[in-house]
């Protein structure tokens, strides 16, 4: 079996870029969050796990069809206000991991101010998602 070289191999891929979602097509981009898809760079791949995730949120649609929704302990507003709030409290750690790369990694100008603001977002996030968790709590929605 011959040997592959450097001139015999493809050149690199050029990364998978994360798509700019707009909020009314939400429902879009099911199942996986963009900060983990950001990570699977080979664009072949990164397409392939958006076709599952896709397929694995249209089975469950389809299965919930069958044997309706799952009986929450709470409303279906409520539960999908505490999902809302799980996730609003990963985008908050995400971006405050963002907001720490200016003081543990060099950063040019405009990358440090994005840093920066990357940590009031993550604190405005906080601050929405303890609204909801309060609210929840006390039944006041």
């Amino acid at each position: 079996m011959p040997e592959l070289t450097s001139e015999s191999s493809s050149p690199p891929a050029v990364p998978a870029v994360p798509p700019s979602i707009h909020p009314d097509a939400w429902e879009d981009f099911p199942v996986f969050r963009e900060s983990f898809l950001m990570y699977l760079t080979p664009p072949g791949l990164n397409a392939a796990l958006r076709l599952a995730s896709e397929s694995f949120f249209t089975l469950l649609l389809e299965h919930s069809g069958e044997d309706g929704w799952p009986e929450w302990q709470e409303s279906t507003t409520r539960t999908e206000l505490r999902a809302a709030v799980g996730d609003m409290r990963h985008l908050q750690g995400f971006l405050a991991s963002i907001g720490q790369e200016r003081h543990v990694s060099s950063l040019d100008a405009g990358d440090a101010k994005l840093s920066k603001h990357a940590s009031k977002v993550a604190r405005l996030l906080n601050q929405v998602a303890s609204t909801l968790e309060r609210k929840l709590a006390t039944g006041v929605v």
